[in-house]
């Protein structure tokens, strides 16, 4: 029982970080972007950068690299809730790699271009509230119920491993919040 619930402990660790990281992401799009007359091509692309880090961050968390994959293994219950959080996140990646392509042409075109593009980021960040929010609400109560002792031994030790590989077998991992300069 201590590995399930040092297991939810990091779970829950690491959906704060998350939800910080988005908030940052969002308040840096829409108050240095969105609705400027000209922007700077640079601000622009890092802003891009910086959802693409992100999701990429998202895309190596536990619950998705660990927890969901035990869950598909364990039950078919679930399977409903997990092909919704997918749909969240392909819709996400799709708008990412959307903005990836547009960047150009957002230089070139100008402010109309620009504005778009700004509010593609924030529908982004929306989606990826949103997953969050799911997997918050509705997918972690689950977990907990649908998992047995062993299978919660054997998360808690890959996240063991996992926290270990990333962080140098320190004790306590630092925080993965990238410095996200909020220009005024």
């Amino acid at each position: 029982m201590l590995t399930a619930t040092y297991s939810l402990v990091a779970i829950a660790a690491e959906q704060k970080t998350t939800y910080s990281i988005l908030a940052k992401l969002k308040q840096y799009i829409h108050g240095t972007l969105d609705g400027r007359q000209s922007v700077d091509p640079a601000a622009l692309e890092s802003a891009i950068d910086r959802l693409a880090q992100f999701d990429i961050y998202c895309h190596s968390r536990k619950v998705e690299v660990y927890v969901i994959p035990a869950l598909r293994s364990s039950t078919e219950d679930v399977d409903q809730l997990l092909t919704e959080l997918e749909s969240l996140s392909a819709a996400a990646r799709r708008i990412l790699a959307s903005l990836q392509q547009r960047i150009e042409r957002a230089i070139q075109w100008g402010t109309a271009e620009v504005n778009q593009m700004c509010l593609a980021m924030e529908q982004y960040c929306d989606k990826m509230f949103r997953r969050l929010a799911k997997e918050e609400q509705q997918l972690l109560p689950v977990v907990n119920q649908l998992l047995s002792n062993e299978e919660w031994f054997s998360l808690g030790a890959q996240f063991l491993s996992d926290d270990g590989d990333r962080y140098g077998h320190r004790r306590v991992p630092p925080p993965a919040i990238p410095r996200i300069a909020v220009r005024v």
